[in-house]
């Protein structure tokens, strides 16, 4: 779902030299060989991944071990290399002399000469393993820390999911939300994501408690490319909706009306879910969408702001 347009974006006002922890990926370059291979191991009856690294993986892992070294300051504290790109978590334990972005840049070269180094002269036209740029995604609230960390760690198994069992993502399960069971219809690892939030905006911006702040952290999930939360109900929160869109951001629409296994989203909703942009979650009060009253408009938000606290693999997800 990540998107390299967007690697460049850095959060405004941040100062990118200071204490923080931060989730960073980078994403592999066209024509660099695969950074791993992912296969379900056999032996276990639940999906286990089993992450071999390639050539260029080991030159990426050893990389990681010298950024540390060379930046005693920094830690990694969870890493995965994926297939085509790479997840970690740095903590940042004292301030830093040089910004995030020149230490990452310095990161990237070294594993790219080191590439070049090990292949001679076979692949000179690639200048680096890595797209341009990199995503942050900064640990601002409580429990984003371990929110990464999970994220990271459950990478592979989410990729062989995906790959596997395409049926998870369609109609067979229901979601518990505050006693409710209500239907999916999507990419359920949206929930999985450490970086979501609720929009609410009342009709009447000014009603809406602590505007600037929340403002601020959507701007942030946008920035980032989390997930935003909502029934996009009204047209302060429609724009929203079709800005996480613009800039790849994931979308988690709250809705009240159902899907059956003959029906499917209109064809933006239908899109959106087949490219893993969007989760559905469906209260299954109608068989059609119709208006929405406002106390339905309340009960729609109230589920957003549930699920946008639920932490990486706490959903209750059941049988449909």
């Amino acid at each position: 779902m990540l998107n390299s347009s967007n690697f460049n974006r850095r959060c405004r006002d941040h100062d990118y030299r200071s204490r923080c922890i931060y989730m960073i990926t980078m994403l592999k370059a066209s024509g660099v060989p695969r950074f791993s291979t992912i296969t379900r191991d056999e032996r276990c009856k639940k999906i286990s991944p089993v992450v071999k690294l390639s050539d260029v993986g080991i030159i990426i892992q050893n990389n990681l071990a010298r950024l540390v070294t060379d930046y005693p300051e920094l830690k990694v504290l969870a890493r995965i290399i994926m297939p085509d790109h790479i997840h970690f978590e740095l903590y940042v334990q004292q301030p830093t002399q040089l910004p995030l972005g020149s230490i990452l840049a310095e990161f990237k070269s070294n594993c790219s000469t080191a590439f070049r180094c090990k292949t001679n002269t076979k692949c000179t036209s690639v200048q680096s393993l890595f797209t341009p740029g990199f995503n942050d995604k900064i640990a601002f609230r409580e429990g984003a820390k371990d929110a990464f960390y999970n994220y990271i760690s459950d990478n592979p198994r989410r990729y062989l999911i995906k790959k596997h069992c395409p049926e998870y993502f369609y109609h067979k399960l229901l979601i518990d939300v505050e006693g409710r069971l209500c239907g999916l219809y999507g990419n359920l690892f949206l929930l999985d994501h450490p970086l979501k939030a609720a929009v609410k905006i009342s009709r009447r911006k000014e009603h809406t408690p602590d505007l600037a702040k929340k403002t601020g952290i959507w701007e942030e999930v946008l920035r980032a490319q989390g997930v935003l939360v909502s029934p996009f109900i009204n047209p302060e929160e429609k724009k929203y909706y079709e800005r996480a869109i613009s800039t790849n951001t994931g979308i988690i629409l709250i809705v009240n009306y159902t899907f059956s296994d003959r029906t499917k989203p209109y064809k933006k909703l239908f899109d959106l879910c087949a490219e893993g942009k969007l989760l559905i979650i469906s209260t299954e009060q109608y068989l059609r969408e119709q208006r929405i009253t406002y106390p339905e408009a309340q009960y729609l938000n109230r589920i957003a702001a549930a699920v946008a606290q639920l932490a990486p693999q706490q959903a209750r997800l059941r049988p449909r």
